[in-house]
């Protein structure tokens, strides 16, 4: 009886998702993201899951991506396409001990890009002889998510490459959550 039972909430659970992304002028992206917003979300609130990663780890990821994208003079940029990242696109940016680090696309409307720095920036709220800024490290070891915090004056964001490609430095969000 607890099997049928089970079975039957299953396909009525399945039969309402299939309904609610076939209404018309009913985006699938407002149903799959529509609660995680760019403002800084530490993983500690009473429906959360705190993600128990170690700050060292945290700075490692950040300090990582920052090298990364230091690579090239210009600064290499971190893209999600509308195309190739639906439905609120989740990808990963980079693992290390108990830390992994996504991007996640919150506009199926535009293609966002944004300088790896920026990232790191978002995640360790920017290098010591900087200025910190409130970032995903400050959630301590609960994990957290925050929109990039983009460094609008940096040229990369106004260069004719990135302007014709149509791109905006706004709409990912970037979480640090348990690799484990």
């Amino acid at each position: 009886m607890i099997f049928s039972t089970t079975i039957s909430q299953v396909v009525l659970l399945l039969a309402a998702s299939a309904t609610a992304a076939s209404i018309p002028g009913v985006k699938r992206s407002t149903q799959i993201c529509y609660s995680e917003t760019t403002e800084l979300h530490c993983y500690s609130e009473p429906d959360d899951i705190p993600q128990d990663v170690t700050e060292a780890d945290v700075k490692f990821v950040a300090a990582y991506l920052r090298s990364y994208g230091r690579q090239t003079r210009a600064g290499r940029l971190f893209t999600m396409k509308a195309a190739d990242a639906p439905d609120c696109g989740e990808w990963s940016l980079y693992s290390r001990g108990t830390v992994t680090a996504y991007a996640k696309h919150l506009d199926n409307a535009v293609d966002s890009s944004v300088l790896f720095e920026d990232i790191a920036t978002t995640i360790d709220g920017g290098e010591a002889t900087a200025v910190h800024q409130a970032s995903i490290v400050d959630c301590l070891t609960e994990g957290g998510s925050l929109g990039v915090l983009v460094n609008t004056t940096n040229a990369a964001y106004s260069a004719a490459t990135y302007t014709s490609a149509g791109y905006t430095p706004q709409g990912i969000l970037v979480k640090i959550v348990s690799s484990g």
